[in-house]
């Protein structure tokens, strides 16, 4: 619905910009700001070009707040919702080009909040101020009835009727990412830790930098209103009383992989934590546990960044050396270092030849190599590689001959080598799923549980 959302100031400064899909630019706001801020004759809170389409409403503090979207949208439900969130920003004291610049992360809580991937949500203040981190600037507009009271055909249908009891959650909260009367055969819900590894090693093979980018994605079929816990291996959580903690009704149950079993008596640092709306996050700051009322379906529970401590999948160790200035001769040894059970797929090593290379003499003890013109580049693939095993690559390069063979060969930057593959039930950054409890009090049905581990790589570059 819609595609983007900008804040301006009276006078056309940028001060909020919100980009939800990836068919609108920054740009966008620029031409916004032409066509109607600074064009006096424009009296119209609607303007289409093309196929984008602005909508506009002003603050009582001087503010325009502008929406954009493509296509055919429902205007009048937009106009609703700048209405309603203009009002939150007065309730929290934002509505001013000053004081929105001062507490502008502010704006972004609540646009996340009362947003859900460009859909207008539930924006009544009884609902959102327990998830906001400031109070709002008068606590006398909690029982008024006015225009923060969203209409029902902007709520999600089925919203109440969440267990608040088990949430721990105060009786107005409402749950609005899952319905009411959801009912399955076999109960089950999935957790799929996919992290990707970027490193960048020097030709002398120091690390440069090292980090994984990792996401939790769960899968629920879980009927009822169930409240799911997950525990894991966090630097900050309790030792091993984050798992037998049975004071709160939980099953015990613990979920552990033998092929990562090493990985669970060392710890992980997770940095820059993003979850899903339906996480309490009281509980992950003072318990470091993950407890929630998932939403029917695949969603994105958490993001997390990790930076120490990191199991490398693959070492690669590059010699490259120039034959009397006129050829170029390669032996790469990759060796993988994870445990012999796994097994990865879909290696490829991307190795960048000099310039004027026209063919290459290969030779690989595992896989395939091929010489691609185009890219003048030679490219290694193994379909299958086992942990704990070596293979040795070697080519002879000839440039086409110029003349200026030993002064192209100088003058070649040599870009690194990258590395490409998926491993199964591996952990790059040494993170395990200790235990998975799922509750449901009225029902009270057996779960089917998996967790499931897959690294990939980021921006895996060699340098030689």
């Amino acid at each position: 619905m819609i595609s983007a959302l900008f804040l301006y100031s009276p006078r056309g400064d940028l001060i909020i910009s919100k980009l939800i899909k990836d068919n609108i630019k920054l740009g966008v706001s620029e031409i916004f700001r032409i066509q109607v801020i600074n064009n006096l004759d424009v009296r119209s809170p609607i303007l289409t070009l093309g196929s984008t389409t602005f909508h506009h409403i002003r603050s009582n503090g001087g503010l325009w707040l502008v929406t954009v979207s493509r296509g055919n949208t429902d205007s009048a439900g937009i106009w609703e919702f700048l209405y309603n969130f203009n009002k939150l920003l007065e309730v929290y004291d934002i509505n001013s080009e000053d004081s929105l610049q001062g507490d502008f992360m502010l704006c972004y809580e609540i646009l996340d909040i009362v947003l859900d991937n460009g859909i207008p949500r539930d924006t009544e203040l009884t609902h959102i101020m327990p998830y906001i981190s400031k109070k709002p600037l008068s606590e006398n507009l909690l029982g008024s009835d006015d225009i923060l009271n969203t209409p029902s055909w902007l709520v999600k249908a089925g919203a109440r009727g969440m267990s608040s009891e088990n949430l721990g959650l105060t009786s107005k909260d409402m749950c609005l990412w899952r319905s009411e009367g959801i009912r399955y055969k076999k109960n089950e819900v999935y957790l799929d830790v996919f992290e990707h590894i970027s490193i960048l090693v020097n030709k002398d093979g120091a690390i440069l930098k090292s980090y994984v980018d990792g996401s939790v994605q769960c899968v629920a079929h879980l009927s009822g209103m169930p409240v799911c816990q997950f525990g894991f291996n966090d630097y900050l959580s309790p030792s091993s009383n984050t798992q037998s903690s049975g004071n709160d009704g939980w099953a015990e149950e613990e979920n552990g992989t033998k092929a990562i079993k090493n990985a669970i008596t060392g710890s992980v640092i997770l940095e820059d934590c993003k979850f899903h709306q339906c996480v309490q996050l009281d509980k992950f700051d003072q318990e470091r546990v993950i407890r929630f009322v998932p939403p029917d379906g695949l969603f994105e529970l958490m993001k997390y960044h990790v930076r120490d401590n990191l199991n490398l999948p693959f070492k690669v160790t590059p010699m490259v050396t120039t034959l009397k200035g006129k050829s170029v001769e390669y032996r790469i040894t990759l060796k993988s270092l994870f445990p012999s059970k796994l097994c990865a797929k879909d290696v490829e090593l991307y190795i960048p030849a000099p310039p004027d290379t026209v063919n290459a003499k290969i030779n690989v003890s595992s896989g395939k190599g091929k010489f691609i013109p185009e890219e003048n580049a030679i490219v290694w693939k193994i379909h299958k590689y086992h942990g704990l095993t070596e293979n040795v690559f070697s080519a002879v390069i000839v440039p086409m001959g110029n003349g200026n063979d030993s002064l192209n060969l100088e003058q070649w930057s040599r870009p690194p080598i990258s590395v490409r593959f998926e491993i199964s039930m591996f952990s790059n950054s040494g993170l395990v799923v200790r235990y998975l409890k799922v509750m449901e009090k009225d029902l009270n049905y057996n779960t089917v549980k998996w967790v499931k581990y897959i690294s990939k790589s980021g921006a895996y570059e060699v340098r030689y």
